[in-house]
């Protein structure tokens, strides 16, 4: 299997995300994703862009203590990288990815208990969302990485669930 350079360099941050051993077989079933495919990843990417931009609005309220912000910014940075994979297979695929932000109600944010609460409803979201995109994934490449983000996805919503039945130091055996 040939893979340019220039892909290689293109799909930096899915190597992160997927790992070296799928990085090859992904780059390959992304240049002969269906139409279907392409949508089903470009949608996966809006609803990442979504998920940016609330960790983003949620850092800038000042509500959060130091050692959850840390939590919530490492959560963000995984966003980053699973919106670059799925731009990256996109564009792997021919297409051009969307800029659009899927569109995201936000209760009132008075609180960082509420901050946490509406995070792990996004979280339960996407999770929700990429479990039921694997089906439908017609390439079974492209749902092998679909599964890897499920995972980071349910490891979220786990980690939020535990912190909002915790009262002191939610975060503290997260925090190197």
């Amino acid at each position: 299997m040939k893979i340019s350079r220039v892909k290689l360099l293109g799909t930096g941050t899915a190597l992160a995300m997927i790992g070296s051993g799928l990085l090859g077989p992904f780059i390959v079933a992304a240049e002969a994703a269906s139409e279907g495919d392409i949508k089903i990843l470009d949608s996966a990417a809006s609803a990442e862009r979504a998920a940016i931009k609330a960790y983003t609005d949620a850092a800038a309220t000042g509500l959060l203590t130091p050692p959850i912000l840390a939590v919530a910014k490492g959560f963000m940075a995984d966003h980053i990288a699973h919106r670059d994979a799925l731009e990256g297979a996109i564009k792997a695929a021919g297409a051009t990815p969307g800029t659009g932000v899927m569109a995201v109600t936000y209760p009132p944010l008075k609180s960082q208990d509420d901050i946490l609460a509406f995070a792990e409803t996004l979280e339960r979201g996407a999770a929700t969302a990429y479990l039921a995109a694997i089906p439908k994934l017609q390439d079974r490449q492209l749902a092998k990485v679909a599964g890897s983000i499920l995972g980071v996805e349910t490891t979220h919503v786990a980690i939020l669930a535990y912190t909002l039945t915790k009262t002191t130091e939610p975060y503290k055996d997260f925090i190197s």
